[in-house]
């Protein structure tokens, strides 16, 4: 769904035939001063039209009580940069489906190719003094859904309760090996190692310690990968990468928690379903996207 202000039709001119003539009589009389090389680029480009259907030749003969419709010029389109797709926009938020590789918004390295930028400059395109803010965050390597805010107070709504205005967070993965319950909760303390920042497994006690729980289950097996479909109770940083490699089934592509193979060249993770209390009119809004195609194969072949 997209901004309806934006994307709205303008109303075409409509010229009415008095006599008969052809459609570049027509033209010529009502726009005095356009050349007949303008004339035709506007043939070509289908804006002029007789009941609906473009006419692209300068000699279509036109009778007394037609009317010919001549269409605005189309506005300008911002041309998105690959890696982002906008699944459900409205005045207040904005979701993308993200491609992995891709990170969510600037780091040290990397300030203008990130998701956040892309959806800044096409809500800028459109008006200099839009602005989006960042709700939450999904890791550069995970593809997916992703939750964007048009003004502080969305982003406020949102975020000052995330675990009850968000009602579900799906994700599909593939991990190395086939845990040995077809489903299961992983509940455990996790916490981020201040110099590697590495997320690890902790005890309760330990500083930094918080609870992480998520709850999976074994949708495929094949050629010693199982899909997993992944439900988060808790949204801790590499969450759900920690808690497949603590329990010895780390994910198909991801060398930082100790898997062995790439099968996708990517990390084979995807955030696929979120469902969540709109911050403005309080409805349930429920999203999702398609498994990419580089892990889908990995279960057809």
């Amino acid at each position: 769904m997209g901004n309806p202000h934006r994307h709205q039709p303008r109303q075409g001119t409509q010229i009415p035939v008095r006599q008969a003539c052809t459609i570049e009589q027509l033209l010529g009389h009502h726009m005095q001063g356009k050349s007949i090389t303008a004339i035709k680029q506007l043939l070509s480009k289908g804006v002029i039209t007789l009941n609906g259907k473009p006419i692209k030749k300068l000699g279509v003969m036109l009778e007394p009580g037609m009317t010919v419709s001549m269409l605005p010029k189309p506005e300008p389109q911002f041309k998105m940069p690959q890696g982002v797709r906008i699944v459900f926009e409205d005045k207040d938020i904005i979701v993308v489906n993200k491609d992995s590789g891709l990170l969510t918004m600037a780091s040290d390295k990397q300030a203008n190719k990130t998701a956040y930028a892309y959806i800044s400059n096409y809500l800028k395109f459109y008006n200099p003094n839009d602005k989006v803010f960042i709700v939450h965050r999904i890791d550069r390597d995970t593809s997916g859904l992703l939750l964007f805010a048009k003004n502080p107070m969305a982003q406020e709504e949102l975020q000052r309760d995330w675990n009850d205005t968000v009602k579900q967070r799906k994700y599909i993965a593939i991990c190395e090996g086939y845990p040995e319950q077809k489903e299961g909760e992983i509940r455990t303390y996790i916490r981020e190692h201040p110099k590697s920042l590495k997320m690890s497994v902790c005890e309760k006690d330990d500083e930094g310690a918080q609870e992480a729980i998520t709850h999976y289950k074994v949708i495929n097996r094949k050629h010693g990968y199982a899909l997993l479909e992944l439900e988060l109770e808790t949204g801790r940083k590499n969450q759900i990468r920690v808690h497949m490699a603590h329990i010895g089934h780390p994910l198909a592509g991801d060398v930082k928690y100790g898997a062995q193979s790439n099968p996708a060249d990517r990390l084979c993770l995807h955030a696929q379903q979120i469902k969540f209390t709109h911050p403005t009119t309080g409805r349930t809004i429920e999203l999702s996207s398609p498994i990419p195609q580089e892990m889908k194969i990995i279960f057809e072949s």
